[in-house]
């Protein structure tokens, strides 16, 4: 067939609305306590992309992924905790976490943080609720999907390092 002469069936499914992907409702698989985390994802063969709703008191424990990940605040306020630093992101805000670095969030604010994450290559699909957004030459058997791992770090260390985080970013915003 010549490219004039190919049918809306033959067309690669790129493209998705995201009103048509299933929202997912589960404990987050790093979280602490019971913290839900409501979530939408799509990808590709080198990305995905989360929209992430993350409930006042969402908290994860220590995680890494061989993944970067970019996240983008829509709205709320969230920290996340990278390496042993804190930042406080607000909407606006972009926030990355490089490849394989222990990382965490937690929701301190009294509204839903919604968050954009795209990570690359693509986090592994817990649920399989993602939406593959694939041509006729990508091979689904051949993406590399990375998983969560979960880092044992002391809880006295962890609260440290949460205490000196809010301090400085709160100090920072008096400052301002």
């Amino acid at each position: 067939m010549r490219p004039e002469e190919t049918s809306v069936t033959d067309k690669p499914n790129y493209r998705v609305n995201r009103r048509d992907v299933k929202m997912t409702e589960r404990v987050a698989m790093a979280a602490v306590g019971q913290s839900v985390l409501r979530a939408q994802k799509v990808h590709g063969t080198d990305t995905s992309l989360m929209f992430a709703e993350r409930a006042a008191g969402y908290h994860t424990r220590p995680h890494m992924h061989d993944c970067e990940q970019m996240n983008y605040i829509v709205s709320g306020e969230i920290f996340f905790f990278v390496d042993g630093r804190g930042y406080r992101c607000k909407a606006g805000d972009v926030m990355r976490i490089p490849r394989n670095k222990v990382h965490w969030a937690w929701n301190r604010g009294t509204e839903t943080a919604v968050v954009f994450e795209s990570h690359s290559p693509p986090l592994r699909d817990r649920g399989g609720d993602a939406v593959a957004l694939l041509g006729p030459d990508d091979d689904a058997a051949k993406i590399q999907h990375m998983s969560n791992i979960l880092v044992k770090m002391d809880q006295a260390e962890i609260d440290r390092i949460e205490a000196r985080a809010i301090a400085e970013e709160e100090g920072q915003q008096a400052a301002e």
